[in-house]
């Protein structure tokens, strides 16, 4: 045993490399499972994986074309760049041409690519996606995490990105911004975006739009886009895994915007010497995703309405009991706090929120995820909630069954959510 430990040290890795621990999302999910495996009951408000059944018509295609077998090109199938580039305009209200629309392995990767592409500081607004700050720490990349507040629903204001542009207007700021948000459930609205668009015009900001939840909105089709105000420099991110529930398809899309399409050839040489090219029976698949058929899409606005009925059940019932809420306007998610109860938590010996969230998987059975690992302090007790542990199948034959959603829909066909709540409440009540 000496002898191994003495071999591992000796190896040298890229430091930047070793440094970094497993998604969090990813580690609570795998955590969670073992739980459940060795008989424990958990509430599991920490995983965002889309609960619902992949649409008939998406698995038809995969069937028909599981045979394809050969190479595709490295940016992607013709007639799948061609279908994403009509999607962006019809559904998303995004100006694309088909020929720097890019497919990769999940969105994910395609921002990790980028990352990787550009030099510069990438501003980070508090209360984004775990993995960002990861990613452009793997390259010893800058980076600089923005102030926003409960009051803007944790959404990035445009005076506080101008004043860190006019303190730093020498650098390349690349900007990721995420909506519909995780963690927080927001939606940017156009004139918020606008406002947004005009500082990054006037600094010469690039954009990374993350749209993977775009049409998992609870008023609208769709949300809106960055790229409407701000097209010459927005990249815009989207793919399977949110809104046609297809996480294990891992395929993503991208479009580069027209100041930007210079880069194509740096983009097609990256993704020849990393991935290659995304799986072919899956990439056809695709295109019948983002055909948006009228029965699919019936679908996807059914399991948005599923979707929106819980987070207005999980908010009203939090906001009763003093629990802070972000308001839910689209995504699997709300950010949820327990400041105003601190004084009494610190009572029992817990002062941040990866104690908190330890305590209440240890003692209540719930995993939730601490907000520190979306660029809040440790000290603030915020966390994220995700909505989406029940039987999206179940639920969606529920409203078939009902014609509507009832009161009592949660407690009957999301037993997980109505629980854990119901722990979290308990919770609160204790201290």
């Amino acid at each position: 045993m000496e002898l191994f430990f003495e071999i591992f040290f000796m190896i040298k890795i890229n430091k930047h490399i070793s440094q970094l621990k497993p998604s969090a999302t990813l580690a609570i999910n795998q955590n969670v499972k073992k739980l459940r495996e060795d008989g424990e009951t958990v509430f599991h408000f920490g995983f965002g994986q889309s609960p619902f059944p992949i649409h008939k018509s998406i698995v038809g295609a995969l069937k028909e074309n599981v045979k394809q077998s050969h190479y595709l090109s490295t940016t992607g199938l013709y007639d799948l760049r061609v279908q994403i580039a009509g999607f962006l305009k019809k559904h998303q209200d995004v100006d694309a041409n088909w020929e720097h629309v890019f497919i990769g392995p999940g969105s994910k990767e395609l921002l990790y690519q980028t990352i990787l592409i550009f030099e510069g500081t990438f501003l980070i607004p508090k209360g984004s996606w775990v993995s960002y700050l990861p990613q452009i720490h793997s390259k010893d990349g800058k980076h600089a995490i923005l102030e926003t507040d409960l009051k803007h629903n944790f959404k990035l204001i445009p005076e506080v990105l101008e004043t860190y542009c006019k303190q730093h207007s020498n650098e390349q700021n690349i900007l990721i911004l995420n909506s519909p948000n995780n963690p927080t459930g927001a939606v940017y609205s156009n004139q918020e975006l606008q406002a947004i668009a005009k500082v990054c015009k006037a600094y010469n900001i690039i954009v990374m739009s993350d749209e993977i939840y775009s049409q998992v909105n609870f008023k609208k089709d769709f949300s809106p886009s960055i790229s409407k105000y701000y097209p010459e420099k927005t990249i815009v991110f989207g793919g399977l895994s949110k809104v046609f529930s297809a996480g294990g398809y891992r395929l993503g899309f991208m479009y580069l915007p027209k100041d930007l399409q210079q880069l194509d050839n740096v983009y097609r040489s990256l993704f020849s010497e990393t991935f290659s090219a995304v799986a072919t029976p899956i990439q056809y698949a695709a295109i019948k995703a983002y055909k948006m058929k009228p029965k699919l899409k019936k679908h996807i606005k059914k399991s948005n309405s599923v979707l929106k009925a819980i987070s207005s059940y999980v908010y009203s019932e939090l906001a009763a009991v003093n629990i802070q809420c972000t308001t839910p306007q689209g995504a699997f998610y709300m950010m949820i706090g327990f400041n105003g109860f601190k004084k009494q938590i610190n009572a029992l010996g817990i002062f941040t929120s990866i104690s908190l969230a330890k305590h209440l998987l240890n003692k209540y059975c719930v995993a939730l995820l601490p907000g520190s690992d979306f660029y809040f302090k440790e000290e603030d007790l915020f966390f994220r909630l995700a909505f989406v542990d029940f039987n999206g199948k179940k639920a969606l034959n529920g409203i078939e069954k009902k014609g509507n959603i009832e009161d009592t829909f949660v407690q009957n066909y999301c037993p997980n959510v109505y629980n854990g709540i119901e722990k979290l409440k308990l919770f609160v009540k204790s201290l």
